[in-house]
């Protein structure tokens, strides 16, 4: 049926007396209250179309809710049952540097990347909270990369007020020191000043990152703690080469040139530092004696039964070291250590007679005593003691030896020092030539018109971060990143199609300083930049890696929900870190 429609466009405003016609509401209620209701039908079908849909909706958003709440539940189980420092290969052990500090005096000590510690004097205590006299060795590491990262099995997550952060990383240390093979503690209100040397991501025109705190780790809590703000200073703006090598970069060549020539030099110097060291033998450092000063925990071991074969020429170093103690004092004690598995009552009930035993010696102050008693055995930890005038001339003897010691080390120091130096030299001048040449071939391939690329190799700034170690532990100079929008619901497969499921999965974002750790699993929340360069890998059932390479994230449909991660499994044997870089393209 054809209806005319009075449309106007634009109409001329209505007039004052218009107005006034239609404003009897009254009876324009009226008017509508008696229409016949054609429209009923219509009404509640529509609003019952509208109910549906809502429900629909609803089953959807409550169905996606339970499915990202089993996720999140079950990735934290996962990774709650496992350590919290986790290291994902156990055949590449963390490699430390070692100083041997003098605790009366403390001093500076330098690591090869040019960062310093400063140790106070009087810095170090036993665990009864004594100072130490007798040196002490301390040891150091740094991690700089997401490949150290992920190696040393350290989480990069920070918890704050709920919500779980992401540590963007401008170097992380690891620091403890040890007497005599025993770990050893920080003297209250002393603390090791660190001059961190790293490089960190920044924009050309900014001269220092802002944003960076100082944070420790709390192994038992499972968490980061704040301590301080970064003391951050920029000390060098030229060019530092980028530490993510790219095949498909024009500077790749450049970069993998400078990377394996800067790793040769570093083995080069080790090697000859090492061989330099072992050229002048250390001298040996002597124990400290220790006093009996528990009865309860102290008791005699006949020298018959810990040497039956009444000294010959088939003892060992340790049981002619310990024939030598017994013969040398009138009376050698032994004292149970608390660390032991054993009360002193248990081992006066159960084992003050025995049918065997035996002493093996641990380090410089700790022995396993192994007792057996018809059929059963037990091993103890127990140490060396003595008591009175045997005390007294244990100890004058001691501060003889070590006055001994410290003259022979000292004269030793002097005589390396020169060479140290000298071969540092050496090496250093290797290192200012290969990035001289690498500083070349990037200003050729600019001028090739490869500008923007060059940019970015520049965007890594030197900087020293400064801060105070009042503990010995893990700290990390770090800048919290804001969680990222959930981007996809992820599974992840082989080449066949075989799913991986239950598995620690790493995600890095190359343009961040950081490794996100989370649970590979039907329906992962994937969070990544899709405008940056990512990478993601985990470690399969025959220990290899299986990863998917940044190029292949760029056919990820951004508009996508859900996507199929086809993991690429690479055939090579993980021995060393080495290996890893290498397959990681670092």
């Amino acid at each position: 049926m054809k209806k005319n429609y009075d449309i106007r466009l634009n109409p001329k405003p209505l007039s004052k007396e218009q107005i006034e016609r239609h404003k009897n509401f009254d009876s324009l209620l009226t008017q509508y209250a008696t229409q016949p209701k054609k429209d009923a039908i219509v009404k509640k079908l529509v609003w019952r179309a509208v109910a549906v849909a809502a429900s629909i909706v609803g089953f959807f958003f409550l169905y996606n809710q339970v499915l990202k709440t089993d996720y999140t539940e079950k990735q934290a189980a996962f990774f709650e049952a496992r350590p919290y420092i986790n290291q994902p290969f156990e055949q590449i052990k963390p490699s430390f540097a070692s100083f041997k500090v003098n605790p009366n005096k403390g001093g500076i000590y330098k690591y090869p990347s040019g960062s310093q510690l400063t140790v106070p004097a009087a810095a170090f205590v036993n665990e009864e909270g004594e100072t130490l006299s007798g040196e002490v060795t301390l040891h150091y590491r740094e991690m700089h990369d997401f490949v150290d990262f992920y190696l040393s099995g350290i989480p990069m997550t920070y918890d704050s007020a709920g919500v779980n952060y992401n540590l963007e990383s401008a170097g992380m240390i690891e620091i403890f020191a040890e007497q005599d093979g025993k770990r050893i503690n920080m003297a209250p209100g002393k603390a090791i000043n660190v001059e961190l040397v790293s490089n960190v991501n920044t924009s050309p025109s900014l001269a220092i990152p802002a944003g960076y705190n100082i944070y420790k780790l709390d192994e038992n809590n499972r968490n980061w703690v704040y301590q301080d703000i970064d003391r951050m200073e920029v000390i060098s703006d030229e060019p530092v080469p980028s530490s993510n090598l790219d095949e498909n970069s024009p500077f790749y060549p450049a970069q993998k040139t400078l990377a394996e020539k800067m790793l040769a030099i570093q083995v080069s110097e080790a090697a000859e530092t090492n061989k330099l060291e072992k050229s002048i033998p250390k001298p040996k450092q002597p124990s400290k004696p220790q006093r009996a000063i528990n009865k309860d925990h102290v008791f005699n071991l006949d020298m018959d039964d810990i040497f039956p074969t009444n000294g010959t020429a088939l003892e060992s170093e340790e049981e002619q070291e310990l024939r030598q103690l017994y013969a040398k004092y009138s009376k050698m004690l032994w004292q149970l250590n608390p660390k032991s598995s054993i009360t002193p009552d248990q081992l006066q009930k159960e084992f003050s007679l025995v049918t065997g035993l035996s002493i093996k010696k641990l380090n410089e102050q700790d022995y396993e005593l192994s007792l057996e008693k018809k059929g059963n055995s037990i091993k103890v930890l127990v140490n060396p003691v003595l008591s009175g005038s045997d005390y007294e001339r244990a100890m004058a003897e001691f501060n003889r030896d070590l006055e001994n010691f410290s003259k022979l080390n000292a004269a030793r120091e002097t005589k390396l020092a020169a060479e140290r130096a000298a071969i540092a030299k050496r090496f250093e001048e290797e290192k200012r030539l290969a990035t001289l040449n690498f500083e070349q071939r990037i200003e050729a391939l600019r001028k090739q018109g490869n500008d923007y690329a060059a940019n970015n190799e520049i965007i890594k700034k030197k900087v020293v971060n400064r801060f105070t170690a009042s503990a010995f532990g893990i700290w990390n100079c770090d800048r919290p990143l804001p969680p990222q929008m959930l981007q996809l619901a992820a599974n992840f497969v082989d080449e066949k199609g075989n799913p991986f499921r239950n598995k620690a999965a790493y995600l890095v974002d190359k343009s961040r300083n950081t490794v996100y750790q989370f649970l590979a699993e039907d329906g992962a929340e994937l969070r990544f930049n899709k405008s940056s360069e990512n990478l993601v890998w985990l470690v399969t059932e025959d220990n290899k890696i299986a990863v998917f390479r940044p190029q292949k994230f760029k056919d990820i449909d951004p508009k996508a929900k859900r996507f199929e991660f086809v993991m690429e499994s690479v055939n090579k044997e993980i021995k060393s870190e080495q290996d890893i870089r290498e397959i990681l393209y670092l």
